[in-house]
């Protein structure tokens, strides 16, 4: 009888090692997520430094070792620590990231890190990735500040994606040709502005005025087509979503014309609201792309620390075209990533 219980024992266990349960983790405010060399590295907004936790599962990172890999003692990047995102270019890996001063005076750096992986590296301050006056945002060109910034390839070109003020003063998404070898960066350029009703919800202030945002771009790439996505609306508000934009392979990524809005894609569902500021990562064994995103359970929406960090599988139509899905509950046990 032991011997027939056994495999049913040992295949139970193995179905139960198959899923992970949602959330990813919390708070887990502007994920960013890698995988490489046996282990998934999560990094998110911290505030006053920037961190790593590391596991093997994707579930694990809930409790996953963590460690603070930068803090910072210049009073013009030392607050405000945004939005970290770990990217590895030639070899290295880097962090990209927002801080500022006391007074919100965001702007867009980047630390250099190691071969090895986004944990182990002993990270060393690199540049601001800022325009040179004139280049910058605003309606003459010298407005500096900028968020969320991340990193795009099209073709043998690198480009600097950012959400900054447009001429108008709205949160825009802006980029720019991004050289790896100066770390710097050429002039802004408004690829997506916030134009459409769904990114225009919900007041901010007592004003009565819709808020109009566009931040937190992040790349997607599938059979040789590319997409950022972006968040709309203002955090604090349940109706911050995801929109896409679709590059048409063909044209300047410097030009909004080169992309198609899509939009809202994701939203809130089932409990969780505000779901925005995405990344879209690899499963294990690359076959499969997920999306790791923040949401809330507070129904008016927050821009705090009680949001949290979610991951689901993005699927794709016959068309190619992605569909992020709906956002399932918490609590809700999820089939781990292909290669786990």
């Amino acid at each position: 009888m032991l011997l027939q219980i056994l495999p049913l024992l040992v295949l139970c266990l193995f179905a139960q090692g198959q899923t992970f349960t949602e959330p990813v983790r919390a708070p887990g405010a502007d994920p960013h997520i890698v995988y490489i060399n046996g282990n998934y590295y999560l990094t998110n907004t911290q505030q006053s430094f920037i961190s790593v936790t590391r596991s093997p599962t994707l579930g694990g990172l809930a409790t996953g070792e963590t460690q603070t890999v930068w803090t910072d003692t210049d009073p013009s990047r030392n607050s405000n620590f945004w939005a970290p995102e770990m990217h590895q270019i030639d070899g290295i890996w880097y962090i990209f990231y927002t801080a500022g001063d006391a007074n919100g005076n965001q702007r867009s750096w980047v630390l250099k890190g190691c071969e090895t992986d986004p944990y182990d590296c002993t990270y060393t301050f690199q540049a601001e990735l800022t325009p040179v006056a004139g280049g910058q945002g605003g309606s003459d060109g010298n407005t500096p500040w900028s968020i969320d910034s991340t990193y795009l390839v099209v073709g043998n070109t690198r480009y600097h994606v950012v959400s900054a003020f447009n001429a108008q003063g709205t949160q825009s998404i802006q980029i720019a040709e991004l050289d790896t070898s100066a770390w710097t960066v050429g002039n802004w350029s408004v690829i997506s502005s916030p134009t459409e009703a769904w990114e225009m919800q919900n007041p901010e202030n007592d004003t009565g005025e819709p808020v109009a945002v566009n931040e937190g771009p992040n790349a997607l790439y599938y059979n040789g087509n590319i997409w950022l996505s972006f968040s709309a609306s203002w955090c604090g508000t349940p109706t911050y979503s995801l929109g896409l934009l679709a590059y048409d392979g063909n044209g300047d990524p410097m030009q909004q014309s080169s992309w198609t809005k899509a939009g809202p894609v994701f939203q809130s569902a089932n409990g969780n609201y505000g779901t925005g500021h995405n990344v879209f990562f690899m499963s294990p064994d690359n076959t499969q792309i997920w999306n790791g995103y923040h949401a809330t359970q507070n129904s008016a929406g927050s821009c705090g620390s009680d949001r949290y960090t979610m991951a689901q599988i993005v699927n794709f139509d016959s068309n190619g075209n992605p569909d992020l899905g709906t956002p399932v509950a918490q609590g809700t046990a999820i089939g781990v990533p292909s290669g786990e």
